[in-house]
């Protein structure tokens, strides 16, 4: 009996961890891709250029410098030898300013945009 609840406890919790989650990490629109925040830290000399802010802080951002968690005015930047995302890639990635420190930001793969809350 005690065996029979054991596994009946680990299928459960096997099952209840293979639920897709929704993203609420910071993320916002630049070029018309989505890019989610990161932990992942960036040494200043590995960035190349401003390529602008984010002017506006909203529950679904879905323009171009809108921005779910965060703040306005949060500088955007090139990573020296990285890309801008496009509509047919999924690579692309931004650095972003956040108290002083540089962060990355990866473009969100196309079908993880509608788990975004």
């Amino acid at each position: 009996m005690k065996r029979l609840l054991f596994l009946m406890v680990i299928i459960v919790s096997f099952a209840t961890g293979c639920n897709k989650e929704e993203i609420s990490s910071p993320y916002f629109v630049w070029e018309g891709q989505f890019y989610i925040t990161t932990h992942e830290p960036i040494a200043e000399n590995e960035l190349s250029e401003k390529i602008g802010k984010i002017r506006e802080n909203v529950n679904k951002p879905y323009e171009d410098g809108q921005a779910k968690g965060l703040p306005e005015g949060t500088m955007l930047l090139m990573v020296e030898g990285q890309h801008l995302g496009t509509d047919k890639t999924n690579d692309g990635i931004i650095a972003f300013e956040r108290d002083g420190e540089f962060n990355i930001a990866r473009q969100i793969e196309p079908e993880l945009k509608g788990e975004l809350k």
